[in-house]
């Protein structure tokens, strides 16, 4: 039956021709949209053929194919579907809407062919597993169903189209791995809305059966899912825009305050000498009106949280300097406060910036000064925010090198979920798949999981440097505020974790469609799940229920930050007793993870699955932390050296040069040694248990390298590449970023309205597409969500330690 529509098809398509050629000698415009004008006016239905076959000959056209030996095929065909579709258990509705379309095929009517048309058909690459034939979504959608009413003479539109997709299941076979080896063929069928899912399976069942195949006659019901062509608003979506109108409502308002105060709300009296000079500490206090950045706190000295996004030194240890001459602790790019200076009341100057311009203020000048409720509004400025996020400067002693290695290991995420997240609407993968991995140069691809390693890393490092030194300030352990440092960690990563996930899980079924846009949304259960990710501890229940599955980094991050205290203090009063705590913690990550993959029979990767596997690799070995601590402990041991040596460190050149060579390589055997020819992994299974336990502490290990090296002023080119200016804010926007960017690639995979095909050039642009819209977006969630919270706490806890 479906081949047979091929016909129609083709038929159809040069009456498109023609159209477009009548349509160019038409001043009136296309002429298909003259009788959709026309049918909207209730106008005969003889009468509109009448016209079109008088203007253009497309009568003709269809008059020739309606005679032909194959129309009578097709006919006979509609004729047996409109005998059987009653006695299929189908609703009434359903069945009479059917009857409808069926018999309006009969006599030619266009809507009832466009339907027949955009039904989805067979294409090329059957045998390379490509069965989504899906049809044509918006030709379905978008014809208008018109039924000439003999009794009044009028047309009326008695159903719409809705666009399902019906998946036939016909066997098995290893080969198709997207769908876990059971090969489904997936139609699109455009039909009534008055049918519902299981009245449409059952149409689709009897029109499959009516092919005069022999295996089609006992095809059991597909499984069918139709889409609502009006989708209701659920009360959570409602509440998700109210909130998303209240940010937009707070960002506007702010900004405008804070250009008032910054542009117009200023003292007039200036220097009338225009005299330069550079002002001492006693003048810019005076300026800043308390001396201190931040309201003269650090939030506990913790510089960064040590989380993949908010490790940036200059969130924490300075908001970027005052307003300009107000003491409110926002953003000017006059002063860059270092949190080395700061209980002495100093400010230092970036550069030159102080020397060469000074305003003259008079005692008796008046200037305003946001009060609290003024500065926890400001909190919300576009206008600061942006200005915190787009500055370059940084604090001295800041592990600089780590804005580079943040960066580039969200674009190496980026990357390779590119390709993860677009299997499942690629037709060409038994082709395109083999050939990637058949490739040297795909391993770092491939291998592309352990970029989440990276972050671990450069978690725990940055939690132990700043954390040490801190506890080293305020004398020890004890007098630590331990309260503050859990605190700051979860205020600055929960609210715009839950407000993403909040518009996320409500809103994402109303921004898309498609024929492969889910309409339930991408995540199981509605995401009523929601409550084991507030508490971080999603990575412990069952992967296929996960709400947004990509934050179970999210939940060991805290984990593992949460537990950090106990090496932390060991080491800061017991050197001896730090390691040996933390090499315990590494063994056990060796011991966990290999008995896991030799249990289990699990691969080096993930990617390349054994075939005797028993169990799921994501969920027992890949997101658990008892698996993945190791590198976060490496982590907190380089910060620890980081700590004690002032990252001034004295090496030979030889020495740099084989730390150097031995990371490098290490670093290569761990991401290319899995390569065969074949595709295949050839390690046996002592190997691969081994590569899993170890592998990952590796990698953390030669990461601490490159941070150590470049810390203490081994790095070189290297260093001098990591810590350029112009990545600092690309690294501010890392958190944001690994929250967006799988929202930003399903949002463009899934209202594709064929299959892709992929070949190189095709993916690299969609990676840099993807690299682009994930940092655009992340910029715009972290101006909403992320600034924010940072300007708050430090207005709260300002104003509270003042009390």
């Amino acid at each position: 039956m479906v081949f047979i529509f091929g016909d129609i098809l083709r038929a159809h398509s040069l009456r498109n021709q023609l159209s477009c050629t009548f349509s160019q000698d038409d001043p009136s415009g296309n002429f298909v949209n003259e009788v959709q004008r026309a049918l909207k006016r209730q106008t005969h239905i003889q009468d509109v053929a009448n016209g079109i076959q008088t203007r253009n000959a497309l009568g003709n056209v269809f008059s020739r194919f309606v005679d032909s030996p194959k129309a009578s095929v097709i006919k006979s065909v509609l004729d047996s579907l409109l005998a059987e579709v009653g006695a299929a258990g189908i609703s009434e509705a359903c069945m009479n809407s059917t009857n409808l379309m069926l018999a309006a095929a009969i006599n030619k009517d266009q809507w009832a062919l466009r339907m027949i048309d955009a039904i989805g058909k067979p294409p090329s690459g059957i045998l390379d597993f490509n069965l989504k034939w899906l049809g044509n979504y918006d030709e379905c959608l978008e014809t208008e169903v018109s039924v000439l009413d003999n009794s009044t003479g009028l047309v009326s539109e008695p159903f719409e189209p809705q666009y399902c997709q019906a998946s036939f299941y016909l066997g098995q076979n290893p080969a198709a791995v997207m769908t876990g080896g059971y090969i489904i063929v997936n139609i699109g069928m455009c039909l009534p809305d008055k049918c519902d899912n299981n009245s449409a399976s059952l149409v689709a069942q009897r029109l499959i059966q009516l092919i005069p195949l022999n295996f089609t006659k006992s095809i059991p019901p597909p499984g069918m899912v139709c889409q609502n062509n009006h989708l209701p608003w659920s009360s959570s979506a409602v509440a998700a825009i109210v909130l998303c109108c209240v940010f937009i409502a707070l960002m506007v308002t702010a900004t405008v305050y804070d250009a008032l105060c910054q542009y117009v709300w200023i003292p007039t009296n200036k220097l009338s000498d225009e005299k330069y000079a550079d002002y001492g500490t006693k003048e810019a206090d005076s300026i800043i009106g308390n001396g201190h950045v931040s309201n003269g706190h650090v939030s506990n000295g913790h510089v960064s949280n040590g989380h993949v996004s908010n490790g940036h030194v200059s969130y924490g240890a300075v908001s970027n300097g005052p307003y300009r001459y107000f003491g409110d602790g926002h953003a000017n790019d006059s002063f860059i406060a270092d949190a080395q200076d700061l209980s002495a009341k100093h400010v230092s100057h970036h550069k030159a910036d102080l020397k060469e311009i000074k305003y003259d203020i008079p005692a008796n000048s008046k200037k305003y000064t946001p009060g609290v409720l003024g500065k926890l509004l400001l909190s919300f400025s576009v206008l600061t925010n942006a200005r915190k996020i787009l500055n370059t400067d940084q604090p001295s002693q800041t592990l600089t090198s780590v804005n580079g290695i943040r960066f580039i290991s969200m674009t190496w995420v980026v990357l390779g979920h590119t390709y993860v997240f677009g299997l499942g609407v690629v037709g060409n993968t038994a082709t395109i798949l083999p050939k990637f991995f058949k490739r040297f140069s795909f391993q770092c691809i491939s291998n592309a999981f352990f970029a989440v390693d990276t972050f671990f890393v450069l978690s725990g490092l940055l939690v132990a440097y700043l954390t040490l030194r801190e506890m080293d300030k305020r004398g020890g352990a004890k007098k630590f505020s331990w309260g503050m440092y859990y605190f700051h960690r979860i205020w600055r990563l929960t609210p715009p974790y839950m407000l993403v996930m909040f518009v996320y899980t409500t809103l994402i079924n109303h921004w898309g469609n498609g024929p492969m846009w889910p309409q339930q949304g991408f995540d199981p259960n509605n995401c009523n799940t929601w409550w084991m990710n507030l508490l971080y501890i999603n990575n412990f229940q069952d992967s296929k229920t996960m709400c947004m599955g990509w934050s179970w980094y999210l939940a060991n991050d805290m984990q593992f930050y949460i537990i950090s205290p106990l090496i932390l203090v060991l080491l800061f009063y017991s050197r001896i007793g730090g390691v040996i705590l933390s090499v315990a913690f590494v063994i056990g990550n060796f011991i966990s993870a290999g008995v896991v993959t030799n249990a289990h029979n699990f691969s080096a990767n993930m990617l390349v699955r054994n075939r005797d596997e028993e169990g799921d690799p994501f969920a027992l070995l890949y997101i658990k932390p008892w698996t993945r601590i190791g590198p976060y402990i490496v982590g907190l041991l380089t910060g620890y050296v980081l700590y004690k040596t002032k990252c001034k460190v004295t090496m030979s050149k030889i020495v740099n040069i084989i730390g150097w060579i031995l990371a490098a390589g290490l670093a290569i055997a761990i991401l290319y040694g899995l390569y065969s020819d074949d595709g295949t992994i050839k390690f046996n299974k002592a190997t691969t248990a081994f590569y899993n336990a170890t592998s990952r502490t590796v990698w953390g290990a030669c990461v601490a390298w490159v941070v150590f090296a470049c810390a203490t002023g081994y790095g070189g080119p290297v260093n001098a590449l990591l810590s350029w200016k112009g990545i600092v804010p690309l690294s501010r926007l890392t958190y944001c970023c690994y929250l967006v960017h799988p929202i930003v690639m399903y949002t463009y995979y899934y209202t594709q309205r064929q299959q892709m095909y992929w070949f190189d050039l095709e993916v690299s642009y969609t990676f840099l597409g993807h690299l682009c819209m994930t940092y655009g977006v992340a910029f715009i969630v972290s101006l909403a969500f992320e600034s924010p919270m940072m300007g708050l706490e430090n207005v709260i806890l300002g104003r509270a330690k003042k009390h």
